[in-house]
C-alpha cells in the first residue's frame, strides 16, 4: 500500500491537499502536517512517528517537505534515520509533482520518482519572459 505525507511550514501542506482534492478528487488518503501553526502542531514529530507506525510490511511511504534545509525537512530526516521500511523523502514539493504521483494509483519505482521530480522541477518559471515573447498574450492562451 502507498502512504503519502506532506509536511510543511504553515498551511502549505493542507493547501496542497486541498488543491489535489479539487483537481483529482484523490486527497482523502493523504496525511498532512502543518508545522508551527499552533500549540497542537508544535510537536509534529509525534505525528510523523504515528504516520510511519501505521505502515505494514511491503508498504511504501512518500514523504514530501517544503524546504530542503528547513526545520521540517531536518526533523523528518532525523525521524527517518534508522527507519527500516521503504520510504521516499522528496523536498521542495510542488503541485505538478504531487499530481503526477497521484494520477495513477500504482507504486512508483525509484527511477520513476526521479523522472517525475525532473519533470516537475522546471515548473517554477516566470511567465513574464513568455509574455514578452508573445507566447502567452491573452488569458485564453493559458487554456
Amino acid at each position: 500500500m502507498r502512504h503519502i505525507l506532506i509536511a510543511t511550514h504553515g498551511h502549505i501542506a493542507s493547501g496542497l491537499k486541498s488543491a489535489l482534492k479539487l483537481f483529482l478528487n484523490k486527497a482523502d488518503d493523504i496525511t498532512v502536517i502543518d508545522a508551527y501553526v499552533g500549540e497542537a502542531d508544535e510537536n509534529y514529530e509525534r505525528d510523523l512517528e504515528l504516520f510511519l507506525g501505521g505502515m505494514q510490511e511491503g508498504d511504501e511511504a512518500y514523504i514530501f517537505t517544503d524546504i530542503k534545509a528547513g526545520s521540517v525537512n531536518q526533523k523528518v530526516m532525523a525521524v527517518l534515520d534508522g527507519f527500516d521500511k521503504r520510504t521516499v523523502l522528496v523536498t521542495n514539493v510542488n503541485l505538478p509533482l504531487l499530481v503526477g504521483l497521484l494520477v495513477e494509483d500504482d507504486v512508483k519505482t525509484p527511477e520513476e520518482i526521479k523522472a517525475m521530480i525532473e519533470m516537475a522541477q522546471p515548473e517554477v518559471i516566470s511567465l513574464e519572459a513568455l509574455k514578452k515573447n508573445h507566447i502567452f498574450t491573452t488569458e485564453n492562451d493559458f487554456f
